[in-house]
């Protein structure tokens, strides 16, 4: 049991810090350039490199252990996310340093994550929890922490006025590493793989391409990420301050995350009663059609409740998602695998980050969020057209693959 408290309390921990950075730095950026297109930039150099990072520290995970990888890069990211504070302060930093730095912390949330995802099979066993109900708890987890987040970054930012908000990141970073060493036992995963390590990457990869069910959710995770990633950071930050309601926008994505945890848990309760396929679908499906109901630009009490909705019909969109990543890996390549699925899936969200700008820029929140909302609507068509294939495969294959 302190193995599934400690993974649940980290995974909140990180993802709140994260939630923090997310929300201060494009709103930082936006603040001083006055520019959308400069705040999804800055958004996206807190993405691209979660994607090779997530890749390449997938096989990191399979070769020095779940465990050890995931206190490495708390601890790492701590570092990275502490030097924008304080460069600031020594020398003022330009849109150009600040990238570098972003990008710099975000290298070690790839494989922070994907570490934390690979023992939750791990901890279902040894605390015996049901895989899918651990799998909603892992994501709600993840809700809480973007629900605190926007609403700790936005006082932060009104208290410190600048990067010092960044400061709690760094604490909250600090302490999920001591939460995850003391809580994880080493023994609760099998022992690291000891294989050449570019071919572990390429294995897991290949596997990943492969697998029609693998495929399927990646590259459905691949379109939702491209179209949705810049809703947060770029089209309802420029949507709020063009309205002049800025303190809300905490509260907004606090709605959303709300409603992603209710969504997750329901998930939970219910998933032995629908199919992979069925939940992911509707999930999408119903996200899609929401985020376009954003373009009618109601007033802030609307976009809360439309926020909540939203978040409680994408819920299950991310516990469906690790679950057929489970059923469907072997367990010496889990590590890999993950890492592979969230390098493709996040891959695209610098595309959008970097697309969605001009758009909105030129067209103003309202186009930005019909662009979202019918990108959601095509990953669900996608989806689709490989739902019979996202059940547990033929014991023959994994044991093929094991």
């Amino acid at each position: 049991m302190r193995a599934l408290i400690g993974l649940l309390a980290s995974t909140t921990l990180s993802n709140t810090g994260n939630a923090i950075v997310a929300v201060a730095v494009p709103w930082l950026v936006l603040e001083r350039t006055g520019s959308a297109t400069a705040a999804g930039l800055a958004g996206a150099a807190a993405i691209l490199p979660v994607a090779l990072s997530a890749l390449f520290g997938g096989a990191l995970i399979d070769r020095i252990g779940r465990r050890t990888c995931a206190v490495a890069a708390d601890v790492l990211s701590a570092l990275a996310v502490a030097a924008l504070p304080l460069l600031d302060g020594l020398v003022g930093l330009g849109l150009p340093l600040l990238l570098v730095l972003v990008a710099l912390g975000a290298v070690f949330d790839g494989p922070g994550a994907a570490a934390r995802e690979a023992m939750r099979p791990d901890v279902a066993r040894s605390s015996g929890t049901p895989l899918p109900k651990l799998n909603a708890w892992g994501e709600a987890a993840e809700s809480v922490g973007n629900m605190v987040g926007p609403g700790v970054g936005g006082v932060l930012l009104v208290a410190t006025g600048g990067f010092g908000a960044l400061w709690a990141t760094v604490a909250m970073f600090v302490l999920s590493a001591v939460i995850t060493g003391w809580t994880m036992p080493a023994a609760a995963a099998p022992a690291p793989v000891r294989e050449p390590y570019l071919r572990s990457v390429v294995d897991g990869l290949r596997f990943v391409l492969h697998d029609r069910g693998l495929r399927t959710v990646a590259l459905t995770a691949t379109i939702i990420v491209a179209f949705a990633a810049p809703f947060q950071s770029v089209v309802l930050n420029a949507h709020l301050q063009q309205a002049g309601r800025p303190a809300e926008y905490g509260l907004v994505l606090a709605a959303f995350a709300v409603g992603g945890l209710i969504g997750a848990l329901g998930y939970g309760a219910v998933a032995h009663r629908m199919s992979e396929g069925t939940a992911l679908v509707g999930s999408v499906a119903a996200a899609g059609l929401g985020l376009a109901a954003f373009a009618l630009l109601p007033p802030v009490p609307v976009l809360v409740v439309l926020g909540f909705a939203v978040g409680v019909v994408a819920g299950p969109i991310n516990p469906v998602a690790a679950l057929v990543i489970q059923h469907r890996t072997p367990d010496r390549m889990r590590g890999r695998v993950i890492g592979s699925y969230t390098s493709l899936a996040v891959a695209a969200g610098p595309l959008g980050l970097l697309a969605i700008g001009p758009v909105v820029d030129a067209g103003g929140p309202g186009a930005g969020y019909i662009v979202i909302g019918v990108g959601c609507l095509l990953a669900a068509a996608f989806a689709l057209t490989g739902r019979t294939h996202l059940g547990p495969p033929e014991p023959d294959r994994v044991d093929a693959a094991r």
